[in-house]
């Protein structure tokens, strides 16, 4: 099916909602707060974007366009794409994936794509501080960067370590970029130094009314997460060193991120 382009179409506002839902979720909420919703989450508005957004720059063919994304998402998802991955990995890619059919629930999202691409009675919503060339390209980078290979390693470590000091809990908050999750309790990136990954923590902090110093308590490591670099894989010996990592590894890197505070 034809139709008229509309040069507007990257202002639609339920293209520009997905784009931001997909680049918050595999950046931040699937690290952060790991359950079936966010797991599911970057499927539905990865297959609602991606052949919305190409259908646009490949003109009038939005049929094949839609038909070959769908065929290409459930070979992907299938064990029929092992062999692309261990090729990939012996050549440096380093992509990983996970076989499970429940995520070809998100194929029924695309219907809906093909019906908003295709509907001009849907209103149209210009950010009209945003140029175009630069909606396309943060589109460009979501599908590539979102696509960036990453290996979690599950942790689940508990830590008993506390540390005192006198700078403020504020300044600990600010400086590190802790996410509260309860009444003084936080999660964060701790970076894992010298390779391309980090650990996802969770911290208490409290003030000692006594001594009027802040409390610190490294409460746990939930997973470790190694992230390749654009058009590059994982590093095997990368991979080796983060699995071996101790409780005590992980407590001598918060102990050292600590100490940092004090440098100026």
């Amino acid at each position: 099916m034809h139709k008229k382009e509309n040069n507007d179409w990257v202002y639609r506002k339920l293209f520009l909602i997905s784009i931001a839902f997909l680049l918050i979720n595999d950046f931040y909420l699937k690290y952060h707060y790991p359950s079936l919703l966010t797991g599911k989450l970057s499927d539905f508005t990865g297959l609602f974007a991606f052949p919305y957004f190409f259908s646009h720059l490949f003109k009038k063919n939005y049929k094949p366009i839609y038909i070959l994304t769908g065929i290409l998402f459930i070979f992907w998802k299938s064990s029929f794409s092992q062999f692309f991955i261990d090729f990939s990995n012996e050549i440096g890619l380093g992509l990983s994936r996970v076989v499970d059919y429940s995520d070809l629930i998100a194929l029924g999202i695309l219907p809906i794509s093909y019906a908003y691409l295709i509907n001009d009675k849907i209103s149209i919503k210009k950010i009209k501080l945003i140029p175009k060339p630069i909606l396309i390209g943060i589109t460009s980078f979501s599908f590539i960067a979102t696509s960036l290979p990453r290996i979690q390693t599950s942790v689940n470590l508990k830590s008993q370590l506390e540390l005192k000091t006198d700078i403020h809990k504020d300044t600990i908050i600010k400086k590190f970029n802790l996410q509260s999750y309860n009444r003084n309790n936080y999660s964060f990136k701790m970076e894992i130094p010298d390779k391309n990954a980090y650990a996802l923590c969770k911290v208490k902090i409290d003030r000692d009314s006594i001594t009027d110093s802040t409390v610190i308590k490294f409460d746990s490591i939930k997973n470790s997460i190694a992230t390749g670099r654009l058009f590059f894989g994982h590093s095997e010996n990368e991979l080796d060193y983060i699995k071996k990592l101790t409780l005590k590894d992980y407590e001598l890197m918060f102990i050292k991120k600590i100490e940092t505070l004090y440098k100026k």
